[in-house]
């Protein structure tokens, strides 16, 4: 069994010394050298249970695999960011209504502002380094309608199903180019959603559907659905990326979804039932840091060997990950998960 930890931006600020402005994110130079030293850091804190690097040397990265931070497409629709130290950054919403759907344009990204930084980056990666790994977080379709709408899309749904409707084609079609831009660069894509993919699934083009736990199964196969199958037939090896705590409410439409391979189970769910939806597909069960953070040792490795014993399949197809740790963590309870999962792991193989 793999498994895997990711921290928060405050807890890299912390122990890192790393510093999530601006720069962070456009400037090839100061993010290469800030994973040298977040690698190093992961060894030093973490290095008995594989986690880390003793020695990490430059990776030409765009975006990051040890962090989850979705902004781009909605910035390339015209949101604001706002940028931390010790943050992810922070997409304001434009707050459109049903009214504006209809002005609303897929970003020609060859006259794109906001792509032309991100293109500048992957040539000068491309001609100093000869090759471009990209961890750009893919978001997700409702994830990015939402932060161009607020909450108000969940209404829409039922006021406006039309206008909606076409939103989320637009949505679908951007996100389709980019994916394709990304996978000619590379192969593996979807770090900077889940790391765990990287070891598990990494030709997967993994979808955030974080905002899906907000609307019924019903609303899904009728409004989502169908977007998702569109990624999944423009990428082939899909999977779906749902951190909310009831994945079980949407399994049945996830169950409609051509091609899926790799699913990500929110931390409280129903895996079990999520597994006698989904056969066959592997799972990313994820452990909540809240529990971290209250739980003895004892019960940190019960829930893991739970999470394991109820999400495997043939004693496999299942991986275990932490994600969202931040600066008030104490160490030895990260360590009590890692000490949990290097037990547990010898029982189910990927």
């Amino acid at each position: 069994m793999k498994y895997d930890i990711t921290f928060h931006p405050s807890w890299w600020h912390k122990y890192a010394g790393v510093d999530f402005t601006q720069n962070f994110f456009d400037d090839p130079e100061y993010r290469m050298d800030c994973d040298v030293r977040m690698r190093r850091t992961l060894y030093e804190m973490f290095g008995e249970y594989g986690i880390g690097e003793k020695d990490p040397q430059k990776r030409p990265l765009m975006g990051t695999d040890l962090l989850a931070a979705g902004y781009l497409y909605s910035e390339l629709f015209g949101c604001d960011i706002i940028y931390e130290p010790d943050n992810s950054p922070q997409v304001v919403c434009r707050n459109l209504t049903e009214d504006d759907i209809d002005d609303v344009q897929v970003p020609d990204l060859e006259k794109s502002e906001v792509w032309s930084r991100t293109q500048k980056q992957i040539d000068y990666l491309k001609e100093k380094y000869g090759r471009v790994e990209t961890y750009i977080n893919l978001q997700g379709i409702q994830n990015i309608a939402m932060d161009l709408m607020g909450q108000d899309v969940l209404m829409s749904y039922y006021m406006a199903p039309e206008e909606v409707d076409r939103l989320l084609q637009k949505i679908t079609d951007l996100s389709i180019e980019v994916g394709k831009r990304f996978y000619a660069l590379s192969d593996d894509i979807s770090g900077g959603v889940t790391a765990i993919i990287r070891q598990t699934a990494p030709k997967v083009y993994l979808t955030s559907n974080c905002s899906v736990e907000m609307v019924s199964n019903s609303i899904y196969e009728e409004f989502l659905l169908k977007y998702d199958n569109q990624l999944a037939d423009a990428f082939p090896h899909f999977g779906i990326h749902h951190c909310g705590k009831s994945m079980e409410h949407v399994a049945e439409g996830y169950a409609r979804v051509r091609n899926l391979e790799f699913v990500e189970v929110g931390a409280f769910s129903d895996i079990r039932r999520v597994r006698e939806l989904l056969p066959g597909i592997f799972f990313n069960a994820r452990y909540s840091p809240v529990r971290l953070m209250n739980d003895s040792p004892s019960e940190v490795e019960e829930e893991v060997l739970a999470l394991a014993e109820n999400g495997q399949e043939n004693g496999g197809l299942i991986s275990v990950s932490c994600v969202g740790i931040d600066s008030n963590m104490p160490t030895e309870n990260i360590c009590s998960f890692l000490e949990a999962c290097r037990k547990i792991s010898g029982k189910y193989s990927v």
